[in-house]
């Protein structure tokens, strides 16, 4: 990564440096406005996914002042937690430094960023909110598989599979313009670093850690299966067809 960065800022003009700089603000802020929101200031978000869920998924989610979206036949909330802030923030900053480079108005690109961003994030948020209530009311729970545990795997594949799709279509379109692929690796990263680094780096200030090695662990295997299971065979295809 330290060689792709090099690359960056070797290559691109003082506009890059600026929007980058404003992307990671952006990211920053986003993540600081979002520590301290309660649901009603997370409507923009929480809105469009309920909705999304009440029409895919034909869910009663009623809103409930002050506590978000509520379920009683699925004995369910959706608010701050189901925001989905941390895919938002993440989609994001893949996008924008997987594809800015080859965009020559940074600005722009920028801009799309965020849009895109933002409606993958509605989506995926709207399949999670289905999948999680029906997941909940399951009779597969027992032994070691409680439905906490379940509800985090099915959020992490759910976020993370949805995150290598949005990649990978936009890099498609990408190709076609006669570009080379991005890194292949750039969702992982961002998603380990975000969903795992920061709140590693928050708890070690803190002086707390109980509970999050075994969070990172199914998220991180989970997210590195799924990135194997996507980039791998690709690679391994290029690599025997370039072989002389």
């Amino acid at each position: 990564m330290l060689k792709i960065a090099r690359g960056w800022f070797a290559q691109a003009p003082w506009l890059s440096l600026i929007t980058s700089c404003c992307a990671i603000g952006l990211a920053l802020g986003v993540k600081e406005f979002y520590s301290n929101a309660n649901a009603t200031q997370l409507l923009w978000i929480l809105a469009p996914s309920a909705w999304l869920a009440r029409f895919v998924g034909g869910m009663d989610l009623v809103y409930e002042p002050g506590a978000g979206f509520i379920s009683h036949s699925y004995r369910m909330v959706v608010g701050p937690p189901c925001a989905g802030i941390n895919f938002l923030v993440i989609c994001f900053l893949t996008l924008y430094f997987s594809f800015g480079r080859r965009v020559p108005r940074k600005a722009q690109w920028l801009l799309v960023a965020v849009i895109l961003s933002f409606g993958a994030t509605i989506l995926v948020n709207g399949l999670r909110i289905v999948v999680t209530a029906h997941l909940w009311n399951e009779d597969i729970y027992g032994g070691w598989m409680t439905p906490e545990r379940m509800h985090r795997l099915a959020g992490t594949a759910i976020y993370y599979a949805s995150l290598l799709a949005v990649y990978v279509v936009v890099n498609s379109r990408f190709s076609t313009k006669g570009q080379p692929s991005a890194v292949p690796f750039a969702p992982l990263f961002w998603y380990l670093g975000i969903s795992l680094g920061v709140p590693l780096a928050g708890r070690i200030v803190a002086g707390g850690s109980a509970g999050f090695v075994e969070h990172a662990a199914w998220v991180a295997g989970i997210a590195l299966v799924l990135s194997l299971f996507m980039f791998l065979p690709p690679l391994l295809r290029n690599r025997v067809f370039w072989r002389p």
